[in-house]
């Protein structure tokens, strides 16, 4: 039996980074490194209202976790008041431009499955730092992809 002990600040563990996967063919079309607490906001078109869509999401150990939804108009699959799920209740705010603003609280999700864009629908992942990845440049139009989390955060030195 081999065991491997890691102590912290000895070495430095494999940080955390973002894959999104295509699902059908268990591919990996990209990956970033990414830090515990960074923020993901993802931007589509709603498939329905044909009106804009953002989804902030945060890094986590356990996965990605949903902070909050953001849209101007109702649809489906969009909520029209507070909900609760997994026991916390979201907070569904009326903002004054005019969008509605739904608080996710930090909900765990552990990943994110989507279709990418489908009829006149384009997904575009903003990342730290403002680097913007068109899900479109990554695979064709319906394909199931699954954001994600690997890896595990850095050792740090005490």
């Amino acid at each position: 039996m081999l065991v491997v002990l890691i102590l912290p600040g000895d070495i430095q563990a494999v940080g955390l980074r973002l894959e999104i996967v295509d699902q059908t063919r268990q591919r990996v079309l990209f990956v970033r490194e990414v830090e515990a607490a960074d923020r993901l906001l993802l931007e589509h078109t709603h498939s329905v209202t044909k009106r804009p869509v953002e989804e902030v999401f945060s890094v986590g150990r356990g996965g990605i976790a949903m902070e909050e939804l953001r849209f101007d108009e109702f649809g489906a699959n969009l909520p029209a008041g507070p909900q609760t799920i997994g026991g916390v209740t979201t907070t569904f705010r009326h903002e004054d431009a005019g969008y509605y603003r739904v608080l996710h609280h930090g909900r765990p999700l552990g990943t994110v499955p989507l279709r990418v864009g489908g009829p006149k629908v384009d997904h575009v992942l903003t990342l730290p730092g403002g680097d913007r990845v068109r899900l479109l440049d990554l695979a064709p139009r319906g394909t199931n992809v699954e954001l994600g989390i690997r890896g595990v955060p850095r050792a740090t030195s005490e």
